[in-house]
């Protein structure tokens, strides 16, 4: 065999291996599968926790659905609401998770730069709303939850990845006061002036997302450490106006998060009369005029479908 031969049988060896290699390759790019919303969170390590939840209420599934945007909230969000453990999140009720898993999905294909500016309600896959805030600096919040990365993009949609986990809204603002067992007084409170005042019940009762207000809501505590509204013997036997103008000087107009205040007076629905909202840090508190001192808040941002509910530790004084 000469040596020009045996050269030229080398070079299509290597030739021949290339093309078989670079066939394969081609095959096996056509038959991969694209990345669904799904994939995503079983590989991406700062969702390690969703993918305990999303695993754990086998909603896998239905992330792989078409025209999806997903809320995502991190290892760090899911920490921060005492969800820290895949065994902390599996204490829980399988559809409890599920539920609040698909709280954080929108059918459609929502990209960061498609939200309008201002805040909007939208309905989320577990039949919820939740409210959607473009700022004026362009920043994007969803309730309380700040979106930290966006346009995370997927074959059948987008993920944001988001600060905080969401709670799902637990039907509307009054349904919402009935089922809280820190909120009887003022349930019994709302039930008391129903009959006197029906339009404070119709706003509290509204299905509505597009006529939303915001409630400070006194807790029992704040209720029996009030002199007034002490027991629910004494608001049975309150005078019903004046009871009626408290229960007012505790709801604004329009749905207003933790996250959205800043400190200064806001209008109450009871006319002419308003609040001061102070932020320090962290922590909230409002003062009513004839209060010595502000109530802070002790539970923020408990979502509506008609509003948000924020806790407060002293009954306001208009």
């Amino acid at each position: 065999m000469t040596k020009s031969f045996s050269l030229f049988l080398s070079r299509l060896s290597v030739f021949v291996l290339l093309s078989v290699s670079l066939g394969c390759q081609k095959r096996d790019e056509a038959v991969a599968t694209p990345q669904t919303i799904t994939d995503r969170i079983l590989e991406d390590s700062q969702f390690s926790l969703l993918r305990v939840a999303m695993a754990y209420a086998e909603a896998g599934d239905a992330l792989k659905a078409s025209n999806l945007t997903l809320f995502a909230p991190t290892d760090a969000a899911f920490q921060a609401a005492g969800l820290a453990t895949e065994e902390a999140i599996r204490t829980m009720p399988k559809e409890q998770v599920r539920s609040l898993v698909m709280y954080h999905v929108l059918y459609g294909r929502v990209a960061a730069a498609a939200i309008p500016a201002g805040q909007n309600s939208v309905v989320t896959a577990n039949k919820g709303i939740a409210f959607v805030n473009k700022t004026t600096d362009g920043s994007i919040y969803v309730n309380s939850a700040k979106l930290m990365q966006t346009d995370i993009t997927v074959a059948n949609g987008y993920i944001h990845a988001i600060d905080r986990v969401l709670t799902p809204a637990t039907g509307n603002l009054l349904t919402a006061i009935q089922a809280n067992p820190n909120l009887t007084f003022l349930s019994a409170a709302i039930k008391r002036v129903a009959a006197s005042n029906p339009t404070l019940l119709a706003t509290l009762d509204n299905a509505s997302s597009t006529n939303t207000v915001t409630v400070f809501a006194p807790t029992d505590a704040a209720f029996k450490a009030d002199k007034v509204y002490n027991s629910l013997a004494a608001i049975e036997s309150a005078n019903l106006q004046t009871l009626t103008n408290t229960l007012l000087y505790h709801v604004l107009s329009g749905v207003m998060f933790s996250n959205q205040f800043q400190s200064g007076s806001f209008t109450t629905l009871l006319s002419g009369n308003k609040v001061t909202v102070i932020v320090t840090g962290s922590q909230l508190s409002v003062k009513g005029a004839k209060n010595s001192t502000a109530a802070f808040v002790k539970q923020a941002d408990l979502t509506a479908s008609n509003g948000v509910i924020h806790t407060i530790d002293q009954v306001l004084q208009p």
